[in-house]
Parts: C-alpha cells; sequence; structure tokens
C-alpha cells in the first residue's frame, strides 16, 4: 500500500510561481560534487532546479519541506560557491559542515526538554561525529595550503 502522505508530495508547485522566480532564479546553489556556483532555475511546473555543467548533476527541488528549505539556505546567505569547479574542496567541506549545523539544529528542536528520545539522542552524537570529521579534513586542507604559503 501506497504512503498516501509521500503521494501527497509528488506533484507541488510552488504557491506563488512568481514570488519563487524572484526569490530563487539567478541565485547560486552549490554543486554537491564539485563546488561550483549553479543558478537556480524554474521549471515550467514551477519547481527549481540546478545543473552543474562541469559534473553532469542535475539537482531537482520537490516537495513542499525541500523547496522551502532550499528557499530557506538561499535566503541566509550561509552557502559559499567557487567559480572553478574542483571535487576536493573546502568550499564543498565548508558547505557540508553548513548543511550538517542546519541538520543537528533541526534534530535538536525535535527533542523534548523534559523526556529525551534516545534515537534522537544518537542521531544528534552521530551528525556531530560526522561534523567533527567534516571539520578534520577542512582542517587538512588549510593546513596543506598554508605549507604552500597560501
Amino acid at each position: 500500500m501506497r504512503d498516501e502522505k509521500a503521494g501527497a508530495n509528488v506533484n507541488v508547485t510552488l504557491s506563488d510561481p512568481e514570488t519563487a522566480v524572484n526569490a530563487l532564479s539567478g541565485r547560486k546553489f552549490p554543486c554537491p560534487t564539485c563546488g561550483q556556483g549553479l543558478p537556480i532555475r524554474i521549471a515550467k511546473t514551477g519547481k527549481p532546479y540546478c545543473v552543474c555543467l562541469y559534473c553532469g548533476n542535475q539537482l531537482f527541488f520537490r516537495g513542499k519541506a525541500g523547496i522551502q528549505r532550499l528557499t530557506q539556505i538561499i535566503e541566509s546567505d550561509k552557502l559559499i560557491s567557487q567559480r572553478e569547479p574542483n571535487s576536493d574542496s573546502a568550499y564543498t567541506l565548508f558547505n557540508r559542515l553548513v548543511q550538517l549545523r542546519l541538520q543537528k539544529d533541526e534534530l535538536q528542536q525535535k527533542q523534548g526538554l523534559i523526556r529525551n528520545d534516545q534515537d534522537l539522542t544518537n542521531a544528534i552524537r552521530a551528525v556531530d561525529n560526522e561534523i567533527q570529521r567534516v571539520q578534520r579534513e577542512l582542517h587538512k586542507i588549510g593546513s596543506r595550503n598554508r605549507g604552500r604559503g597560501k
């Protein structure tokens, strides 16, 4: 049997496509593979998408939650994009850190003040561990570049 909640989220378009075009169209979203800034386009269906010509990635943002999250990220100006593609870059790692911190904040908001959900606590710890791992990688890149006189 199909999940009715998921089915209701399939053909979601932006509530006001004109506002979405103004808020998202032409703004940059980093490619998850190379970090290059990709212009956000609005499809005929009213949904935002991006295409990385360098990597061949196509990113489609669907569902109310996904489109809303994209809008929040774009409006926060927290993510950074690089001009030239590079799959092993500080840009990619920095953006990963931003995304992990947002995930951690969302999980912490779901955690009750009086009664803690142990599964949620473990998920928060797992995200913390991933944040630390990415920070170590970013530190390695920073140390490597410092040795080159940059």
